[in-house]
C-alpha cells in the first residue's frame, strides 16, 4: 500500500520539487539585478494579487496553458514528442481570426465561433498528424519532423497575416477585428479572463480520466511507456503514436482559437512567440500527468506575470525578464529530458512499428 501511495505521489513530488528549484532561482536573479531587491521581490511576490488587471490575465493566460499542456502531455503518454506547438497555435488562430468573421455574416455568434474552433482544431490536428503519421509509418523522429515543420509554417502565417489577410484600415500587422458579438466575452473586467479557462480545466480533467481510468487509456499509456511490450500484447503502437500527435495538435489549435476569441480579438504577427515551449514546460513540469497540469499552468503563468509585474515596478530590464522565464524551461528540462528520452529508447531502436 505504501509502495502504490508512493508511486502515486511521486508526479507530484517531482512537480513540487521543479517548481520550487525554478522559483529560488528566479528569486536569486532578482534579488542580485535589481537595483532594489526588496522592491522587486514585494512586487515579484504580490502585485499578481493586487487586481483582476495581474490576476485575471494570469488566469487567462494559464488557461491557454491547460489546453496547449494537455495536449504535449498526451503526445508524452503516447510516447512521443510535439516540438511543433508554436506553428499549431500561431497556424490554428488565423484559421479562427479568418473564419470567424466570415461566419458570423450567415451564422448567430455561438454558430460563427463554434465553426472557428472547429477550423482551428483542425488545423492543429493536421499539423499534428503529419510528424505522427511518419514516426508511425516510416520510424522517422517526429522531434524534427514537428520542429521542422513549426519552423516552415510559422513564416507561411507571418506572410498571410502581414499581406493577403492583413487589415488594410489599421496599422497592425493583424487581420481585421473579430465581430463584437463573436467574441468570448471577458467575465472580470478590466482583466480578459472568460470562460475558455474552465473550458480548458474540464478538457484537463477529461484527458486525466481517459488515461486513468479507460481501458483505451490503459493501451494508450503502455504504448507510450513500453512499446516493445505493448506490441507483444498486440496493441497498435504505431497508431496510438499517430493519434497522440494529432490530439496534441488539436488541443494546441484549441489554445489558438481562445487566444485570438478571447485574448487579443484579432491574429496578429507573432501573437504566439512562446506560448508552445511554455506549453511544453507546463507538460514536463507536471510529468505528463494532465491533471497535474492545470496548477503547473496556474504557478507558470503566476511566475510569468509576478516577473512582469517586477519589472515595471522597478528598473528590471526586459532581458532581466526574458532571462527569468527561460530559467523556468531550463530547470524543468533539465531535470524531465533524460526520463523522457530513456522512455523513447525503446521505439527509436524498434524502428518501424
Amino acid at each position: 500500500m505504501n509502495a502504490e501511495i508512493l508511486s502515486r505521489a511521486r508526479p507530484w513530488l517531482s512537480f513540487v520539487a521543479t517548481f520550487s528549484a525554478a522559483l529560488l532561482t528566479i528569486v536569486a536573479i532578482l534579488a542580485l539585478s535589481a537595483d532594489s531587491p526588496a522592491a522587486a521581490l514585494s512586487a515579484f511576490f504580490s502585485k499578481p494579487f493586487s487586481s483582476w488587471w495581474y490576476f485575471g490575465n494570469a488566469l487567462n493566460i494559464a488557461g491557454l496553458y491547460v489546453l496547449a499542456g494537455t495536449g504535449s502531455a498526451l503526445a508524452l503518454r503516447a510516447g512521443a514528442f510535439n516540438l511543433g506547438g508554436e506553428a499549431q497555435i500561431y497556424g490554428s488562430g488565423l484559421a479562427a481570426a479568418a473564419v470567424i468573421p466570415a461566419a458570423a455574416a450567415v451564422l448567430p455568434p455561438w454558430g460563427a465561433l463554434a465553426a472557428g474552433l472547429l477550423a482551428a482544431v483542425a488545423v492543429g490536428a493536421v499539423l499534428g498528424f503529419g510528424p505522427g503519421y511518419l514516426r508511425a509509418k516510416r520510424g522517422t523522429s517526429e522531434l524534427l519532423t514537428s520542429f521542422l515543420l513549426s519552423a516552415a509554417c510559422v513564416p507561411i502565417v507571418d506572410f498571410l497575416i502581414g499581406g493577403p489577410l492583413r487589415d488594410k484600415t489599421g496599422n497592425l500587422l493583424a487581420t481585421a477585428p473579430l465581430p463584437e458579438a463573436a467574441r468570448l466575452a471577458p467575465i472580470a473586467l478590466p482583466s480578459y479572463f472568460n470562460a475558455s479557462f474552465f473550458a480548458a480545466v474540464a478538457v484537463a480533467v477529461a484527458a486525466a480520466w481517459f488515461i486513468s481510468a479507460t481501458g483505451p487509456g490503459f493501451r494508450f499509456r503502455v504504448s507510450g511507456s513500453a512499446p516493445e511490450f505493448a506490441r507483444y500484447s498486440g496493441y497498435r503502437v504505431g497508431f496510438v503514436t499517430a493519434a497522440g500527435m494529432t490530439v496534441s495538435g488539436a488541443l494546441h489549435g484549441a489554445a489558438g482559437f481562445a487566444a485570438v476569441a478571447g485574448t487579443w480579438y484579432r491574429c496578429h504577427q507573432g501573437f504566439s512567440a512562446g506560448m508552445g515551449w511554455s506549453a511544453l514546460a507546463v507538460a514536463l513540469m507536471a510529468r505528463s500527468e494532465p491533471a497535474a497540469v492545470i496548477p503547473a499552468a496556474l504557478l507558470l503563468a503566476w511566475l510569468q506575470a509576478a516577473s512582469d509585474a517586477a519589472m515595471l515596478s522597478t528598473r528590471l530590464g526586459f532581458d532581466a525578464t526574458a532571462l527569468i522565464q527561460a530559467v523556468i524551461f531550463l530547470v524543468v528540462s533539465a531535470r524531465e529530458m533524460p526520463r523522457i528520452f530513456a522512455l523513447r529508447k525503446p521505439a527509436i531502436k524498434g524502428g518501424k512499428p
